[in-house]
């Protein structure tokens, strides 16, 4: 089950930043917040793949920058979420341990 909240760190271009993600499922949807440096905080909801996985695209956000286009693929595998971020300003892996859930 993904739902719940994590302490992650976000390995990006500018080097391993902390934050944190909120997952929940919600039928086949995955619903979350990603809050971390570089990317800011982003609201995204994907679709579930089984109990553990899951996948979203959309647009970031960004100050200064802009909106930028990204697709990802998280998966919980106990209490460790990790997530793959591939968008147009460059690729980005965060992982992290579940604080709550």
């Amino acid at each position: 089950m993904i739902d719940g909240t994590y302490r992650i760190e976000i390995d990006s271009p500018v080097g391993r930043k902390p934050g944190t993600v909120v997952l929940r499922a919600d039928g086949d949807k995955a619903i979350g917040r990603i809050d971390a440096p570089v990317i800011g905080k982003q609201c995204v909801e994907g679709q579930l793949e089984g109990e553990n996985a899951f996948t979203a695209s959309g647009k970031f956000k960004l100050f200064l920058v802009g909106a930028i286009d990204y697709s990802l693929r998280g998966e919980v595998d106990g209490d460790v979420v990790r997530i793959s971020i591939k968008s147009s300003k460059g690729d980005f892996e965060i992982a992290g341990n579940r604080v709550n859930g």
